[in-house]
């Protein structure tokens, strides 16, 4: 249970969310993202309500907003190679034809350092980094104003943590907004402009109220 949260972005702005686990920050990702819905308070996406909408008006707005989840692989359909999975988004918004679509997958795993050839392969092939730069790729072929991020450096070594943090940086410079939740605040350091703590409640178990500080 979340209480007394509150905060907002700007295009271009980016917020870490940290705290230990169990503290709240997946729930507040789903919160914002629409999964969950809150019992008191509003979400609203581009100054409009968000939560609280029913589904079928939400909809045409998803491609809004986009997310990269903590568990890669759980991300992923496992009988979809990854020409399939990168030009699903495009597909469902119909976007392109079937070359063009092919061609934006090639460029998108490009930027996010995924060997192309290994596009053809179903996700049980990959690693956990590779699976995770797949599901950010993914997430950024709709070219979305706000990207959600659960832990997204968890499953990466040093030197494709530092490539997705640079990245990750270029697309906020683009206008890109971020709000990333992280366990460890080392890891939000010189992306995010700010942090919100989410701090666990002892007498009542209860996620309590959070400050927002300069990461």
């Amino acid at each position: 249970m979340l209480r007394d949260v509150s905060f907002s972005l700007s295009p271009g702005e980016a917020l870490g969310v940290v705290g230990e686990s169990g503290a709240g920050k997946t729930t507040l990702l789903l919160l914002v993202l629409g999964l969950l819905e809150p019992a008191e308070g509003a979400v609203r996406l581009d100054g409009l309500p968000w939560s609280g909408v029913p589904e079928r008006d939400r909809r045409p707005r998803r491609a809004r907003m986009q997310a990269v989840f903590q568990d890669p692989h759980a991300s992923l359909p496992p009988h979809r190679t990854g020409w399939e999975i990168l030009a699903e988004p495009l597909e469902i918004q119909g976007r392109g034809t079937p070359a063009s679509r092919r061609e934006a997958a090639a460029q998108m795993a490009a930027r996010v350092k995924f060997p192309e050839a290994t596009l053809s392969q179903l996700p049980a092939a990959w690693s956990g980094g590779l699976a995770q730069r797949l599901c950010l790729a993914r997430a950024l072929m709709l070219e979305p104003a706000l990207l959600v991020l659960d832990e997204p450096f968890s499953a990466l070594d040093p030197t494709l943590a530092s490539h997705l943090r640079a990245l990750l940086l270029d697309l906020k410079a683009e206008g890109l907004t971020l709000l990333m939740a992280s366990h460890d605040r080392r890891s939000v350091a010189g992306l995010c402009d700010c942090t919100l703590a989410l701090h666990r409640d002892a007498g009542s178990g209860q996620d309590g109220a959070r400050r927002g500080v300069p990461a």
